[in-house]
C-alpha cells in the first residue's frame, strides 16, 4: 500500500469512499455520520491544511483519514475515564474511511498501522461512535485501548496507543516528479 498526502483534485474519489461509509454505518444500525458530516468542504480544507492522508493500492484510493496533530478540545473533556499518558501534544485520526471494493482485506488496518510507524511522536488516538463495533476492532487490532467518552458529533468512545520503538518504521520519501516523469 503507498501512503501519501491527498491532492486537490482527489475530492471526488474521496467522497465517494465517505458515502460508501456512510451508507455502511447507516445499514449496521449507527447514527455516526448520517448528516452532512463529513462533507466535501471538511475534505478539502483537511487537503488545504495538509491532513488529508490516502491509502492506494495498484495507484487505486481506497482509504481516507485526515490525521491532526496537536489538542482537541473535545479529547482535552474526555469524560469517564481518562487518557493512560496525558503529553501535552498527540496525533488523531479523524474521518477514517475504506472502500467497500476493499472490506475484509485489512485495508484500514495497514493504513493506519503505516501511518502510525510513519508519523512522529509515541502518543495516537482515535474516537468512534459506540455501535461502530468494525473499527473498536481495528483500534484493538491496532494495539489501541479504551480510555473514556468524548463530546464529537455526540458521545464517542476514546481510544488511545503509544507507539512502540518497533513501530518507528524505515519508510522512504518518494520524488513524485520521478514518479511521474515530471
Amino acid at each position: 500500500m503507498e501512503i501519501r498526502l491527498a491532492h486537490p483534485n482527489e475530492v471526488t474519489v474521496i467522497m465517494e469512499i465517505i458515502e460508501e461509509a456512510r451508507a455502511f454505518l447507516k445499514a449496521s444500525g449507527s447514527d455516526q455520520w448520517q448528516g452532512e458530516y463529513p462533507s466535501e468542504k471538511d475534505i478539502f480544507d483537511d487537503i488545504l491544511l495538509g491532513r488529508a492522508w490516502v491509502g492506494l493500492v495498484n495507484n487505486q484510493i481506497v482509504a481516507y483519514t485526515a490525521v491532526i496533530t496537536g489538542q482537541e478540545e473535545a479529547y482535552e473533556a474526555i469524560t469517564d475515564g481518562h487518557w493512560k499518558h496525558a503529553n501535552p501534544k498527540y496525533t488523531v485520526f479523524h474521518r477514517i474511511a475504506v472502500s467497500q471494493k476493499m472490506s475484509g482485506q485489512k485495508i484500514a488496518q495497514t493504513f493506519l498501522q503505516g501511518l502510525i510507524e510513519g508519523l512522529p511522536g509515541p502518543d495516537f488516538r482515535c474516537d468512534t461512535h459506540p455501535k461502530n463495533l468494525i473499527m473498536q476492532h481495528i483500534l484493538d487490532k491496532l494495539g489501541y485501548v479504551y480510555c473514556g467518552k468524548v463530546q464529537i458529533e455526540g458521545e464517542r468512545w476514546a481510544y488511545q496507543k503509544i507507539k512502540t520503538k518497533a513501530e518507528a518504521a524505515s519508510y522512504q520519501e518518494v520524488d513524485e516528479g520521478l514518479r511521474y516523469d515530471f
